[in-house]
């Protein structure tokens, strides 16, 4: 899904102009709905704390893509694989924005660089063992990355390391195919010894770590590979072992006896046991939590309307319910290749005219979700960012802009357009929200709804697709896979993500170099400010218009303990998780 763009040449100019515009402050987080007690406690805190072990952990999702964790793309399957799978560092086991931080985990440190960011080192904790007892060793490291090159066998995982690690001189074809002198593997790992990993980047790279603690970066033992059956049984290095689902869909994880807590600073492995149940659609899941047949729903989708209206109504299970953003935002993208938006008035115009608040009502409130001023998600280190478009009193739009952007694009009357969306969730309601205020100004919008599977990969995904069919606006949803403005960004931004199908950059936006030297940028506060300026020139840009951020209903049942909503996970952290 996610990758990097192509060069920009006019990024300056727009950083430039973004200084001379008024701007506005985006709201912070919790400040646009009334806070109910004991609503959204776990997004801050930890509900329940327990030092207690024992007893069965009973999770409920929707469909697992896979439990090999080359080849699983889904948050929630993410959050499970936190039982059995461990990576050189995760994300910390904690609410809010320390769930953010990167932490070390089968690594005595987080990486070493001393070339700024090309090469990282690191070295393995001693005495870590695999579930048959194995050793780990740093081969198991490499390998497992290795593993992510054969996209022909293992596709469907996330592909940044590949990105990083490619030689294009040399391309790696994975361990499969092997075709490197003496069968050495990716040129781009080394393991001078069986405690060490050194990797060599294509480019220096600040977030390493965090593409290291996605799940995708897991060692995989060489011996116990299967290849595309590998997600079947899986190796664990973590507090659980996994086994096979049974005829009900339940996955059920039990003690891994060669996990040791000193050894793992990170997961409580409190229950004896985990099961999950899969394949469970939404409102099934919502009545299981609600009746305490299921602790949790790890899916991160939320309650659906009438579970939610359930535990509105009930103080007690208000009580224990959580309200986070998902760090999803709903945008408006406006591709430059179809007129009138190959003219940045006619895109201002669109901007100016947006009623926010009617899009967020439209989707069911502020429980449903937050107003989105910027390119940038609550949840992402960094928030607030300034957003250039002020909206108007109340957020409803200012329209004397539009107006004057509409004049200055040579369309004073107005103009017509065709919108594309999806056809189910959300896609209609956004759609016609939009509609109904660019109407205001008199820009006459068509909506065409697609099927979600073709969407993004033959539709707003397809440049040549959108030009065809003049697709000027695209109401799309996006998402970091990790905590960092360039996990979010760069799809978006970087004309070297733009791709023939599955392109993630819709509006064709192109901001190299400014992307480069973001992503370069190993001091953490000047890294933040080089992507605001990112951020700010593709706003200045304005091919895309933020409208929303998802919210979702959490519940967890009354016997769930050290429950709190991890930011990258999107629910509650199994890694933390016991019960009563």
């Amino acid at each position: 899904m996610s990758r990097r763009g192509r060069c920009w040449a006019v990024a300056a100019a727009l950083v430039a102009v973004a200084a001379c515009l008024v701007g506005c402050q985006p709201a912070a987080p919790g400040t646009e709905q009334s806070r109910t007690p004991g609503l959204d406690l776990g997004s801050v805190a930890v509900r329940s704390p327990s030092t207690a072990t024992g007893g069965t952990l009973r999770l409920v999702t929707g469909g697992v893509d896979s439990l090999d964790p080359a080849r699983s793309y889904a948050p929630g399957v993410w959050n499970v694989m936190r039982l059995y799978t461990r990576q050189l560092t995760t994300f910390a086991a904690a609410p809010g924005a320390d769930g953010t931080q990167v932490v070390p985990d089968l690594a005595t440190s987080l990486g070493q660089t001393t070339d700024g960011g090309r090469t990282w080192t690191y070295r393995l904790r001693p005495g870590l063992r695999w579930d048959d007892g194995t050793p780990l060793t740093a081969r198991d490291v490499k390998y497992g990355i290795e593993r992510l090159f054969a996209s022909d066998l293992l596709a469907g995982g996330p592909t940044w390391a590949v990105g990083l690690l490619d030689d294009r001189t040399a391309p790696y074809d994975g361990p499969y195919r092997d075709r490197s002198p003496g069968r050495m593997g990716l040129r781009g790992i080394g393991t001078p010894d069986p405690r060490t990993v050194v990797f060599r980047l294509a480019r220096p790279f600040a977030d390493w770590d965090k593409v290291l603690a996605l799940p995708a970066s897991s060692p995989v033992p060489p011996a116990r590979d299967t290849g595309e059956t590998y997600g079947q049984a899986p190796a664990s290095l973590g507090p659980y072992r996994v086994s096979r689902p049974d005829p009900r869909g339940v996955v059920t994880f039990t003690r891994n006896p060669y996990w040791s807590r000193a050894l793992d600073p990170v997961r409580r492995a409190a229950p004896d046991r985990v099961e999950l149940a899969t394949g469970i659609v939404p409102a099934e899941r919502d009545r299981r939590v609600l009746a305490g047949l299921a602790d949790a729903d790890v899916s991160g989708s939320g309650l659906q309307p009438e579970g939610t209206a359930a535990v509105l109504a009930s103080a007690e299970l208000t009580a224990r319910a959580d309200d986070p953003t998902t760090g999803t935002v709903r945008l408006l993208a406006m591709p430059a290749g179809v007129e009138p938006f190959d003219d940045v008035h006619c895109r201002r115009a669109v901007q100016y005219a947006l009623d926010k608040v009617a899009v967020k009502d439209a989707v069911g409130g502020a429980r449903a979700a937050a107003l989105a001023t910027t390119l940038w998600p609550r949840a992402l280190p960094g928030y607030p960012a300034v957003a250039p478009y002020p909206s108007g009193d109340g957020n409803r739009g200012d329209l004397a802009a539009a107006r004057t952007e509409l004049s200055r694009c040579g369309r004073p009357g107005g103009f017509a357009a065709t919108l594309a969306s999806v056809d189910d969730g959300r896609g209609p309601a956004l759609a016609g929200a939009v509609r109904g205020a660019l109407a205001r100004v008199n820009i006459v919008v068509t909506v065409r709804r697609y099927p979600r599977g073709e969407f993004l990969s033959s539709v707003a995904g397809s440049p040549a697709a959108v030009r065809r069919d003049r697709l000027g606006l695209i109401v799309a949803e996006w998402g970091a896979d990790f905590p960092s403005p360039y996990a979010f960004l760069v799809p978006l931004v970087d004309g070297r993500s733009v791709r023939p199908r599955g392109n993630p950059n819709l509006a064709g936006v192109d901001l190299q170099t400014a992307v480069d030297e973001a992503a370069g940028t190993l001091d953490p506060v000047q890294a933040t400010a080089a992507w605001r300026d990112v951020a700010t020139a593709a706003m200045q840009d304005a091919s895309y218009a933020p409208l929303i951020e998802d919210r979702a209903l959490l519940l967890g049942s009354a016997q769930l303990r050290n429950a709190y909503v991890h930011p990258v996970y999107h629910g509650y952290d199994v890694a933390s998780l016991g019960v009563r």
